[in-house]
């Protein structure tokens, strides 16, 4: 069986706790958290389903036969509507209690009460099922998978993560006290359990040039554990300003098959596993996307930044996107001249920080006009005008400096959600800050909330039911993955 990988939102975990340590008399407590499963393989990187915590029901008293400090007993029957919601919505089962005592392992009731659910849900709902059992002791939770088919086979999670600011990071494994040279640094600037976490990370990055290049070999370098890289773009003879890990040998082949290529050769503990696709056009990359923990756009793709906008909510993922802007004037000799150029970084979670659109980094308008650029490449500035449409984006030319500092710093705040070091003034947003590099300064732009925006203040799109794909028929159904 896989290592199977389960994430929180910060609301459920911080309900949940509540509840759990609760109890008047610190009895024992059990809850359910019902799952969905992304049962994703890519190629290159070991075989991981996600379990994405979808609903949280608290025990009933009614359900419970007894309970003390070191033990707890329920009626099963109460559970059965519960089970058939499982079936009807494709669900995994997840049972959740604590040992008020502090014993931070599963015992030996705990896995007779396992198989006896284990045992009913097969019975209802057929041999396919898994099941999920989490334990909340001495501050941390501990987890694993069963299956109807190998029930005696309890499988621990490679990780439970909540995504709350800063993230919370449970189950991870302990790698031996000997770090490698490689991870030294890291381990000494940021403690050892640093270095494990970030290992035990899927991350994602859309985009493969002058952010996502950088961005990822620096990854590998610090130790991120599994890498989902995404770019249909062939490396130009421009790109070479800024593109780190490929040279003139690779023009005319896929960057990101030749990014892969080099992370590969640096022989370090990273995998990477590789889409040359659009993850708005291809089923198989929106599927990688949704198997990552943490995704970082890289992409000047609008309708691409769209799709990731809306994965994050659905897929309770981070979202860290990078961007440059800025403006070129010629100087009284004609030169040109660096009016200002900045590079951005934007951070959001399910719960936390404005969306994309919020933001101002994309807009409807801009979506549509590279959709329909697609379809017309030869489209006329005047033919945009008469539909409406417009470009967006500011002026920014691709150079290396500047597009490699934007991604030192969006790894760096990755690095701040795992291990807070930073200290942010009060003129500076956590969700988004910018970077100008003629000015030297870091600025943030000033807030502004639209409570009606479906993203993230109505939230329509947390942890969205899919019959498609994000709801884009074009893009395939769910079913076809889970």
């Amino acid at each position: 069986m896989n290592a199977p990988r389960l994430t929180l939102l910060g609301s459920q975990h911080d309900a949940l706790i509540e509840y759990l340590d609760g109890h008047p008399e610190n009895h024992e407590r059990a809850a359910v958290v019902l799952f969905s499963r992304l049962h994703v393989s890519v190629e290159g990187l070991p075989d991981s389903d996600r379990y994405i915590a979808k609903e949280v029901i608290f025990f009933d008293e009614a359900w419970t036969n007894s309970s003390s400090s070191i033990h707890f007993d329920f009626n099963l029957a109460s559970l059965r509507e519960i089970f058939r919601k499982c079936e009807e919505e494709s669900l995994v089962f997840g049972f959740v209690h604590n040992h008020p005592q502090g014993q931070a392992m599963f015992s030996a009731q705990d896995d007779g009460n396992e198989l006896t659910l284990l045992e009913a849900l097969k019975n209802r709902n057929g041999e396919h099922i898994t099941f999920v059992a989490m334990l909340w002791a001495n501050k941390c939770w501990e987890a694993r998978v069963r299956t109807a088919a190998s029930p005696d086979i309890a499988v621990p999670v490679r990780h439970t993560l909540v995504t709350s600011d800063p993230l919370q990071i449970f189950g991870y494994q302990n790698s031996s006290d000997d770090h490698s040279e490689v991870h030294a640094r890291g381990a000494a600037a940021f403690g050892k359990p640093f270095v494990d976490k970030i290992k035990s990370l899927r991350v994602g990055i859309v985009g493969t040039g002058g952010t996502g290049s950088p961005l990822a070999t620096l990854g590998a370098r610090a130790g991120i554990g599994e890498l989902v890289l995404i770019d249909d773009d062939e490396l130009a003879l421009s790109n070479l300003n800024r593109v780190r890990g490929l040279g003139k040998k690779d023009v005319g082949e896929k960057k990101v098959q030749k990014l892969k290529a080099f992370i590969d050769g640096l022989e370090l503990s990273t995998n990477a596993g590789v889409f040359v696709s659009k993850v708005d056009e291809d089923p198989l990359a929106l599927d990688g996307l949704a198997s990552c923990d943490v995704v970082f756009g890289c992409t000047d793709d609008f309708v691409g930044r769209d799709v990731m906008n809306i994965a994050l909510y659905a897929y309770a993922q981070v979202l860290i996107d990078l961007g440059l802007g800025g403006r070129i004037l010629d100087d009284k000799t004609g030169e040109p001249v660096l009016r200002y150029h900045f590079g951005r970084i934007s951070t959001i979670l399910p719960e936390d920080g404005q969306c994309l659109f919020c933001q101002d980094v994309i807009c409807e308008v801009w979506i549509q006009t590279q959709l329909e650029r697609r379809q017309n490449p030869d489209i006329t500035e005047e033919e945009l005008r008469e539909k409406y449409l417009e470009d967006g984006g500011d002026e920014a030319p691709g150079v290396g400096p500047f597009t490699s500092a934007t991604a030192d710093f969006a790894l760096a705040t990755l690095f701040d959600l795992i291990k807070p070091f930073r200290r942010f003034p009060q003129v500076l947003r956590r969700d988004m800050y910018q970077v100008d590099f003629v000015k030297m300064e870091i600025s943030s732009h000033q807030s502004k909330i639209n409570h009606d925006c479906p993203y993230c203040e109505q939230k329509e799109f947390l942890l969205m039911k899919e019959k498609y794909r994000l709801q884009r028929p074009m893009i395939g159904k769910r079913d076809e993955y889970v």
